[in-house]
């Protein structure tokens, strides 16, 4: 395989990446990976998004103004990368409106960084699902761009923008896009919503789940499973206070009285 060949599978890549192809070829004593990688960035057929991680510059672009896939590079910040919450919702074509953060899970100690105006924020696994040795389920790949990259599914999404608000664009932009989310396997939801042993996090899934209506409306039988895991005592829906709250007496949730009113429907008229 040709570096032109390696750079159009990979428009972005890591340098381990690179150098598992480099030892492949076994072409690694020629020219160290550094350099290698130095004098492509020289010669304007790469560019460097962050230590280690680097983008494919095409032939009729120019570093300054090349254009690079936030999905391909959140997919790639990682080798155990997975895109989740808001960056989720947009790959599913969920999501209300734009954000200019990219999140994805990962067991590596990785910093947020910034590329171009776009901000790129590493997610700690749920130490249940490690727990249980299972941080993969309920996982998709997609290819994109010629590149494999990973994400939670539309049921685990689901669960985890209710469980992460503030990674999912704030309580506004989850209620939203939750309606967006209507070809759901309820099941699956619920399933995996257990398997995370959170209570509160059950009340607040089982409250969205019962306001579904029609066709995508769950069964009383499958309502009933989360009911039995819902708080004992109430408990706030969100550690961030500032809203006013109202008790869902049946889920033992504390919610923003704008998620339950979903006030930002209509302007608020003095009449």
């Amino acid at each position: 395989m040709s570096i032109d060949t390696f750079f159009y599978n990979h428009p972005v890549f890591r340098r381990d990446e690179f150098l598992a192809w480099k030892t492949q070829q076994k072409a690694l004593k020629a020219i160290s990976i550094n350099t290698a990688i130095q004098h492509y960035i020289k010669t304007g057929k790469l560019v460097r998004i962050r230590r280690e991680l680097y983008a494919v510059v095409p032939p009729d672009s120019t570093p300054d103004d090349v254009s690079v896939d936030s999905y391909l590079i959140a997919g790639s910040a990682a080798h155990d990368s997975i895109l989740a919450y808001h960056t989720a919702l947009e790959l599913h074509g969920a999501a209300y409106s734009a954000f200019g953060q990219s999140t994805y899970l990962t067991e590596q100690k990785n910093k947020s960084f910034g590329f171009r105006g776009h901000w790129f924020q590493p997610a700690a696994h749920s130490i249940e699902l490690k727990k249980q040795n299972n941080i993969t389920t309920n996982i998709t790949k997609i290819n994109r761009s010629g590149m494999d990259i990973y994400l939670t599914n539309r049921e685990r999404t689901y669960v985890d923008i209710l469980d992460r608000i503030e990674l999912s664009g704030g309580w506004e932009e989850v209620c939203r896009a939750i309606k967006f989310l209507t070809v759901v396997d309820i099941d699956t939801i619920i399933e995996y919503c257990l398997m995370l042993k959170n209570a509160r996090l059950v009340a607040k899934v089982g409250y969205f789940l019962e306001k579904r209506d029609g066709a995508f409306k769950p069964t009383d039988r499958q309502l009933n499973r989360l009911l039995l895991e819902k708080p004992k005592n109430p408990q706030y829906a969100s550690r961030h206070r500032n809203d006013t709250f109202e008790l869902v007496k049946k889920w033992n949730i504390l919610l923003p009285r704008s998620v339950i009113n979903e006030s930002w429907e209509e302007p608020h008229v003095d009449v």
